[in-house]
């Protein structure tokens, strides 16, 4: 364990930290890198680890900015209401504290590469399309909720009590990742980047995948789209016919590539076809 932390800890000393306006407190960046802007949004009950994996490879070639969401991670909780009754206006408000804090770390009007991951690319979504002409390319990772059906989860996730020890709820969020995150059966380091980013979790977005929350506002998206999925990602596997029509339609050129041998969490599964797929992504559509 002690391994464990002292990698993560050492990405995260590296790392520049931003404090920008997030309701009564604040939205937490961590910067790495230098060149263009890329900005990087996590999925659902997580936070900039989601990425942690990545940021070696990307730092080399952007200037990396990855937010906590706000009432994930280190993030303050958001000024409104974050409700699974209405995730459009939830995303619009999430999308304008985004927009609030890259003006901030990066000027106004200054344009970025952004990418999401799952929640973070429905989130995504509503930031490409409320600023149009800066956003040089949007990748969305593992994304869903695009009004498609799909299979559900094959197995029920277990839930953490009080009674359990720390090496208890660690055993949980190492089954609940092989039930909605991986392919392979989850590491050490996964369950524990997991178990410290459910601890802290304070919205809520697991119905996500199932409404068109994505799917409604993609078509204001003007630019350069990208999707990567894992091959085994069970949110998307079944319909990734649908889904490479449905960005075809909104971006006859979007680019689209699906990672073999990886689950939804396709960036930690597959670390080096990942970074050359979202590279590839990017330089793409320059």
């Amino acid at each position: 364990m002690s391994s464990i932390t002292e990698y993560s800890n050492g990405i995260l000393a590296r790392s520049k930290v931003h404090r920008t306006p997030c309701g009564a407190g604040n939205l937490i960046w961590h910067e790495w890198g230098a060149g263009e802007p890329l900005v990087l949004l996590h999925g659902g009950s997580g936070s900039w680890t989601h990425w942690i994996r990545n940021i070696s490879k990307l730092e080399k070639h952007f200037r990396v900015i990855c937010a906590d969401t706000p009432g994930l991670g280190e993030s303050d909780l958001p000024p409104g209401i974050f409700s699974s009754d209405d995730f459009p206006k939830g995303m619009k408000m999430l999308a304008e504290l985004f927009v609030l804090g890259i003006d901030r770390i990066i000027g106004a009007g200054i344009r970025f590469h952004l990418v999401g991951f799952s929640m973070g690319a429905i989130a995504g979504g509503y930031l490409a399309a409320n600023q149009q002409n800066r956003i040089i390319t949007f990748t969305m990772v593992g994304a869903s909720s695009f009004g498609l059906s799909w299979d559900g989860l094959k197995d029920r996730l277990q839930t953490m009590t009080k009674e359990m020890s720390r090496e208890e709820r660690q055993e949980v969020q190492r089954f609940n990742l092989r039930v909605i995150m991986t392919y392979h059966e989850a590491d050490e380091f996964s369950a524990y980047l997991q178990l410290k980013n459910i601890e802290r979790a304070r919205i809520r977005s697991h119905t996500l995948p199932y409404t068109d929350t994505l799917g409604r506002v993609l078509p204001y998206i003007t630019a350069p789209l990208g999707g990567i999925w894992g091959e085994k990602d069970v949110f998307a596997s079944s319909n990734f016919g649908d889904l490479k029509h449905f960005l075809r339609k909104v971006d006859p050129f979007a680019y689209f590539q699906v990672i073999e041998k990886a689950g939804h969490w396709v960036m930690y599964e597959q670390v080096k076809l990942f970074n050359a797929a979202l590279l590839d992504a990017i330089r793409s559509r320059l």
